[in-house]
């Protein structure tokens, strides 16, 4: 029969009650009598606590620990280490361990150098004192130098041993069990499910990209061209108040159709409609039906034309 586990009595649980801050002061003192049962009385009056720990300490509210907890508990550590300086840096190497540093580190005194002896039990001491201090300086440097050779080394090896084991894994054989547990696939099958590469797959991956760039190329002129057309058109907007209320003025007048007898009877938003195709044929033939396309002078048609080889040379709206 396995032993039994100790458990805790009906005392120390009082007792861990009153650490936890639950029960009211009252509660705690108060005995309990046997047959009734455990009661804890939940109030917001503070207890009094006979160890001073802030709030932010981890133990402000002592939990019991149950009596079968097995879970490893680090020791609380108070506050935090600093960052350690490197003494020795990459780019120096091990100058700090030579002698020539270690004596321009730890100069002699000018009666040192010059070997004059002390003039008296006091500077003997310091003497004895300031020279057991540069041993310990130089025995210290050499130490901690040796223990980042080794700390560098171990770092290597770790790192060269878990580049070769995934070197190994990456490029180990296919396993026994997967060889053998493989589904098989009859001949036939295979020859008609395998897809084979398009062997003309960077023709046309060359072909389209030549086609992309072609396209962007179309976009960026025709945003140069509609900026150009922009700029041009701007000389005609309306900036201030003062213009607005001229073309008002000069356009909604109710005798506007009388006006000008080359519109009368259309919209003023029909002053300059698209050309048609037919239009342009018969300007072409010379067939044209139209009054002010008969009674347009060769001179103007050459200038039109001049001034759209302009416009399509300089990229603009003339």
């Amino acid at each position: 029969m396995a032993p039994q586990l100790p458990r805790p009595s009906i005392s120390s649980l009082q007792a861990a009650l009153s650490a936890c801050r639950i029960s009211s002061p009252s509660t705690t003192t108060t005995t309990l009598r046997p047959g009734l049962p455990l009661r804890r009385t939940f109030t917001t009056t503070p207890a009094t606590r006979t160890v001073p720990l802030p709030p932010e300490s981890p133990r402000f509210i002592t939990v019991p620990d149950p009596p079968q907890s097995s879970e490893p508990k680090l020791p609380p550590i108070k506050g935090h280490l600093p960052v350690p300086r490197d003494i020795f840096p990459r780019r120096e190497g091990d100058k700090k361990i030579q002698p020539e540093y270690i004596a321009a580190a730890t100069k002699l005194s000018k009666a040192e150098a010059a070997g004059l002896p002390p003039r008296s039990e006091r500077q003997a001491l310091r003497r004895a004192l300031a020279h057991a201090r540069r041993a310990a300086l130089a025995e210290g440097l050499k130490g901690l130098y040796a223990r980042k050779t080794t700390r560098v080394a171990r770092k290597k090896a770790r790192a060269e041993k878990k580049r070769q084991e995934n070197l190994a894994a990456a490029t180990a054989p296919e396993r026994l069990d997967d060889v053998l547990t493989r589904p098989s696939v009859r001949l036939a099958t295979s020859g008609t499910t395998f897809v084979a590469p398009d062997p003309a797959r960077f023709e046309r991956a060359e072909a389209a990209r030549k086609e992309r760039e072609r396209r962007e190329a179309e976009k960026a002129e025709a945003r140069r061209d509609a900026l150009a057309r922009l700029y041009v058109a701007a000389s005609n907007f309306i900036v201030d108040e003062a213009e607005l209320e001229k073309k008002i003025d000069e356009i909604f007048v109710e005798r506007y159709y009388q006006l000008d007898t080359s519109i009368a009877g259309r919209s003023i938003w029909d002053m300059c409609p698209p050309v048609s195709v037919s239009d342009l044929l018969s300007e072409h033939a010379g067939t044209t039906a139209k009054v002010a396309d008969a009674n347009r002078t060769k001179a103007a048609k050459t200038t039109l034309r001049q001034k759209e080889v302009a416009e399509e040379l300089t990229g603009g709206k003339l």
